[in-house]
């Protein structure tokens, strides 16, 4: 019998009975101190497995066999942590969060979505501790509601720049573009984030943004007889 079943052998004989007592309770109790001392050890292993998952995922995109940036990606994404993951999906709406923690700053994708009456609000940021904001994404679906991101020139780069504390010229808007977009609809179980338009006032969505820089990449390289960069700056 593995640790596993033993171990759920044991919880049953403890839990499953028909009144609980003090046994039950307390048991109970040190179960959830044990929950609490140990979930960021179970964010550690959970996202180890996510990273993994990630890597396999670029390698089989063009703008990534053709990126410059690929020690930038392996250095963000190894240090990349779980901060926190909330998602909640029924036949009315789906809520969907995510916190990403990297060195100095944080990557959060937020969707809210009301399939009764369509209202949406949907963003991605990046944020440090000294609490400054940078959007890749904004858009919001309101009835009612005077929408104030139509003023907003998406993504903000120069602002996502600085508080990355990474030099445009090492890494790229397109590998910055996709690098988030990636990370971000991995963890959207819903798959609605990549047709959903980046922003009132721009009507692209994120799917169709990487979808152009990947054909324009494949021409490029195509024109030029370029080599696609095959060396392993990746773990695997």
């Amino acid at each position: 019998m593995s640790d596993t079943n033993t171990v759920n052998t044991l919880l049953t004989s403890i839990f499953v009975v028909k009144d609980w007592s003090r046994v039950q309770f307390e048991t109970y109790k040190l179960i959830k101190q044990f929950v609490d001392n140990f979930k960021e050890n179970y964010r550690m292993y959970e996202v180890r497995d996510d990273k993994a998952i990630i890597r396999n995922n670029f390698k089989e995109q063009t703008w990534f066999n053709c990126s410059k940036s690929k020690p930038i990606i392996s250095h963000l994404l190894d240090n990349m942590k779980l901060t926190s993951y909330m998602y909640d999906m029924t036949i009315y709406c789906v809520n969907f969060n995510v916190v990403l923690s990297f060195e100095q700053f944080q990557l959060i994708g937020h969707l809210y979505k009301n399939f009764t009456n369509n209202l949406t609000n949907y963003y991605i940021l990046v944020s440090n501790k000294k609490n400054q904001q940078a959007y890749l994404t904004f858009y919001v679906n309101a009835i009612g509601n005077d929408v104030n991101t139509k003023n907003l020139k998406l993504p903000e780069f120069d602002q996502i720049y600085e508080i990355i504390n990474i030099s445009q010229n090492i890494f790229y808007q397109c590998d910055l573009i996709n690098f988030f977009a990636e990370i971000i609809m991995y963890y959207d179980d819903s798959q609605l984030i990549g047709d959903i338009p980046m922003s009132n006032a721009v009507t692209v969505t994120l799917n169709q943004l990487t979808e152009k820089f990947n054909s324009y990449i494949l021409k490029k390289n195509t024109e030029n007889n370029y080599n696609i960069i095959t060396h392993k700056e990746m773990k695997p």
